[in-house]
């Protein structure tokens, strides 16, 4: 159960858990399609209490087919149990 991360379970008065990922992005030719421009991909998953996930990419609400879509346009494995 992921709402399981949340600290106390919300107890504590947290109510999400968050882990961001960020990826060295300075190599134009191995950037994911989009992103040429920029410095650094963060990918942040916020999971809520109840269970819910919530993804970011740079900041910016994102659907979780997209951050797969962005891990598979570089190759990385996301299904790999």
């Amino acid at each position: 159960n992921l709402s399981e991360l949340v600290y106390k379970q919300g107890q504590a008065g947290v109510n999400k858990a968050s882990v961001t990922v960020i990826f060295d992005n300075n190599d134009e030719s191995s950037s994911p399609v989009g992103y040429e421009q920029c410095q650094e991909v963060t990918v942040t998953r916020q999971v809520l209490l109840g269970g819910k996930s919530k993804y970011l990419i740079n900041g910016r609400n994102s659907p979780a087919s997209q951050v797969q879509n962005l891990f598979h346009s570089v190759q990385l494995n996301v299904n790999n149990p």
